[in-house]
């Protein structure tokens, strides 16, 4: 099963509203039409399902034209972005998939009963079958039309922001359901506004941009934040974890402030971070292993130095490290336990007080969070000997704006 949709420009009045479009998708793939409002997502859906004529181009399927809206309606299931409120019973809505199947005014029969109830068992709403459209959540009324939409037993679905309007939870069990059907036999097409939403579950992401599909590929390939910008016009920062990628805003701080690297780990730089950021400082941090809490937030405010989970501070990392340190106006050494794991951030730490700008939050006695012995001891002290110390994370903005001012 393949779809072709090649060349295809399509005109509204006078505007040319989709321009050279050319992309093809095949079974067991969840592309993702990313792209900002009026880029021509919904329109590229509306095109494909046959709603609206290419000007130029064509859309085919197995290497045939579509003829007809039933033909088209046994291949395709379209979730269009609204979704009309009616007092028809659940499944009543769900069996109006089972409509191209149905010759004239023939009813529904057994087996399109069964049909659609095993559609309704699909998203988890099969107990709800005789509940009112009108009388259920957003969430509940997304999942009945994704229902209706198996009912008609597709080979693709066209999917227009079916998230939308959804708390997370929701989203990513709608996605969950996408997923496991695209899985499991059928191909996705799915018009989406949250990147990380996608990234965590497209195989392909399309980049649309004017009507025009600017980027395509896998989501570590194309979601960079030269694309986002150029896309969205929006400035982000794009980490990277495993093989999958998220986005995290990039904050810009005010003239005259400075950058601050946190040697920290385990939830000790966290408040530190965010006090920072506050400030307006720009911040990073490191080294610190991935999925550690620290990590987290370091992600989400500034660059981070990381190392793989539950893993020693290898060479490298201890490295690049330094040239963040270097980098730096300001360094503060959070109140962190050390061990062997990470022994090499009292190198790092010591780097930085040789170079006149450290700043170690000294909150609880050494001894009792050194798990490295007596060799981290004598690093330890040579820091004291050379940095600011500071008793908590309000003396510490004090000690980094004098350091700042010499």
């Amino acid at each position: 099963m393949k779809l072709v949709v090649k060349g295809v420009s399509v005109r509204l009045g006078s505007k040319e509203v989709l321009k050279d479009v050319t992309f093809e998708v095949k079974e067991g793939e969840l592309v993702a039409l990313l792209g900002p409002n009026g880029s021509g997502k919904s329109t590229i859906l509306r095109t494909i399902f046959g709603l609206l004529k290419p000007l130029k181009g064509v859309v085919m399927f197995d290497g045939k034209w579509i003829e007809n809206m039933e033909e088209t309606a046994k291949k395709l299931g379209y979730l269009p972005q609204d979704t009309p409120i009616t007092n028809l019973r659940v499944m009543e809505v769900v069996l109006l998939g089972r409509t191209p199947y149905m010759k004239g005014l023939k009813k529904p029969g057994e087996d399109d009963r069964r049909i659609a109830l095993k559609a309704l068992r699909d998203v988890g709403m099969e107990n709800m079958a005789d509940r009112s459209f009108s009388e259920l959540s957003g969430g509940e009324r997304q999942k009945v039309m994704l229902a209706r939409v198996f009912a008609q037993e597709p080979q693709i679905m066209l999917l227009d922001e079916p998230t939308a309007h959804l708390d997370i939870a929701a989203q990513i069990e709608i996605m969950e359901i996408i997923r496991n059907k695209v899985d499991n036999g059928m191909a996705a097409i799915v018009a989406i506004h949250d990147i990380n939403l996608a990234s965590s579950f497209a195989t392909r992401i399309l980049m649309v941009k004017d009507g025009k599909i600017v980027h395509a590929g896998k989501s570590v390939d194309v979601i960079t934040e030269e694309s986002i910008k150029y896309v969205f016009g929006a400035d982000v920062s794009v980490k990277r974890y495993g093989r999958g990628v998220y986005i995290v805003p990039k904050f810009r701080r005010p003239e005259g402030t400075g950058r601050v690297h946190v040697i920290c780990g385990g939830g000790s730089g966290i408040n530190i971070l965010h006090i920072l950021r506050e400030e307006g400082f720009a911040v990073s941090a490191g080294v610190i292993n991935v999925l550690d809490t620290d990590w987290e937030i370091a992600s989400e405010l500034g660059e981070v130095v990381d190392e793989a989970p539950f893993s020693q501070i290898s060479d490298f990392s201890h490295d690049r490290n330094l040239k963040m340190i270097e980098k730096s106006d300001v360094v503060v050494l959070s109140n962190l336990s050390v061990g062997w794991g990470n022994f090499k951030n009292l190198l790092a730490a010591l780097h930085a007080a040789n170079m006149g700008k450290l700043v170690v939050v000294n909150e609880t006695p050494f001894s009792e969070r050194n798990f490295a012995g007596r060799e981290a001891e004598k690093i330890y002290e040579k820091i004291l000997k050379k940095a600011v110390i500071v008793r908590n994370e309000g003396e510490m903005l004090n000690a980094i704006r004098k350091l700042l001012d010499r």
